[in-house]
């Protein structure tokens, strides 16, 4: 299929723009909860608290976006991984947003609290914010274990050069498995991503500067 530059481009803006999303929207929630405390300082913060959470939901919009315009490219070639990467993104959505919802709640916790903090309230914002760290590792396992098939999907369909989708096939296999070390209490999840963050980031560049081969699909008999 011949796909246009204009729809390359906001693919790759998809791919970029999450980073920037849940980055600064993590950077602004971690600065509060960090804080000694927090549950009875979070009241006051309500602005970059709230401010951090909109971007995190800014995020899973973008990721279900990225399904969305992938769709009608892969479809060309394999519905099936077409039908299966959007479902992936969305999932991967969902439960980001369930992690935003916890977040919030550690919010409403805080204003209810009005300054009074007590062992209960710490200790049920500390559970809010685990759940906001399972949401989130089992959105990366899905995303992860989803994402190597559409890779594999781009590589035979000879739209990119033939190592980034292989990488990338790499990159999210390690980011599934990485993910699930964190939910048995082994901090590696970090380090496991890096290959998968690098490759979105890539990927983002390379479509905007560059965007897709032209391949015509061979006809079978």
């Amino acid at each position: 299929m011949n796909i246009t530059r204009l729809h390359s481009r906001a693919l790759g803006i998809l791919f970029l723009l999450p980073f920037f999303a849940y980055g600064i929207g993590t950077a602004l929630i971690t600065s509060v909860l960090s804080e000694p405390g927090h549950l009875a300082a979070v009241a006051g913060q309500r602005t970059p608290f709230v401010g951090g959470a909109l971007l995190l939901l800014l995020n899973s919009v973008t990721v279900v976006g990225i399904g969305v315009l992938f769709f009608p490219i892969l479809r060309e070639r394999s519905p099936s991984i077409a039908v299966a990467y959007v479902c992936t993104r969305v999932m991967e959505a969902l439960l980001l947003i369930v992690g935003v919802v916890f977040l919030l709640s550690i919010l409403q916790l805080g204003e209810s609290a009005q300054g009074q903090t007590t062992p209960e309230l710490e200790t049920l914002s500390k559970l809010l914010s685990k759940g906001n760290f399972w949401a989130y590792q089992l959105a990366m396992i899905i995303l992860g274990a989803g994402s190597v098939a559409f890779c594999l999907s781009l590589y035979r369909s000879r739209l990119l050069p033939s190592l980034l989708p292989l990488v990338g096939a790499v990159g999210y296999g390690l980011l599934a498995l990485g993910s699930v070390l964190e939910l048995f209490g082994l901090p590696w999840g970090t380090l496991f991503s890096g290959p998968g963050g690098l490759f979105e980031l890539f990927l983002g560049g390379w479509l905007i500067a560059k965007g897709f081969r032209t391949v015509t699909p061979a006809v079978t008999a």
